[in-house]
């Protein structure tokens, strides 16, 4: 047997090992590429869900606003009894794992559903829900807190509220009684494939404060 017939049959199996390394490789850059878009459509449905948060922040200004009464001193709902579930005279402090705030943290306003741009069934499924807190300590007692609105403890005032003080125009004087409030929105947002996106905003109103 010469040598030439020694090498036939070297060229195919060759082939084959090159045939399988490169099917190989194709599926690999399959995977990759596949995994790319899932990464690239999680991180699309977050950021719409930190865009949804903005929508929730607007209905908390709306209602701020709307429970805000002149004629009762610091009052923002004390005059409009009884306060949404979900608006807190006093502050809570935050959860340090969780970031929301302690107590109390389970009564949030009713979901809302919100669509996307292009997409006014609302198939997207996203719903918004928030809650308001004034950033007040109770008067008397640091920290404490009532969801009565009548409670004396509701009363808004400088020394327990992160207020500060409108002054005059003309005498560039504090005016007494009257001062900025302010309210940490928390908004939670939920989305398609479990997306939940968390956001605080704050919100100063002038009003009348003791």
């Amino acid at each position: 047997m010469n040598y030439r017939n020694k090498q036939q049959g070297v060229v195919l199996v060759i082939a084959l090992i090159a045939l399988v390394a490169i099917s190989l490789a194709g599926v690999a850059l399959m995977r990759t590429v596949d995994t790319g878009n899932v990464v690239a459509g999680n991180i699309a449905f977050n950021e719409a869900a930190n865009q949804m948060a903005d929508v929730g922040a607007e209905s908390a200004y709306v209602v701020i606003d709307n429970n805000r009464v002149a004629a009762n001193p610091g009052s923002n709902c004390q005059a409009k009894p009884p306060c949404p579930a979900y608006y807190y005279p006093n502050y809570a402090p935050l959860d340090p794992v969780s970031k929301l705030p302690t107590s109390p943290s389970t009564t949030w306003s009713p979901l809302a559903p919100v669509s996307l741009p292009g997409d006014p069934a609302g198939n997207s499924s996203y719903h918004v829900q928030y809650l308001i807190e004034r950033m007040c300590q109770g008067t008397g007692v640091s920290g404490a807190y009532s969801t009565t609105p009548s409670d004396p403890l509701n009363r808004a005032t400088f020394a327990a509220c992160n207020a500060v003080p409108a002054y005059s125009q003309t005498t560039g004087l504090p005016i007494s009684g009257i001062g900025k409030l302010y309210f940490r929105i928390t908004v939670q947002v939920t989305g398609p494939k479990n997306t939940r996106s968390l956001a605080q905003y704050f919100y100063g109103v002038q009003d009348d404060v003791y």
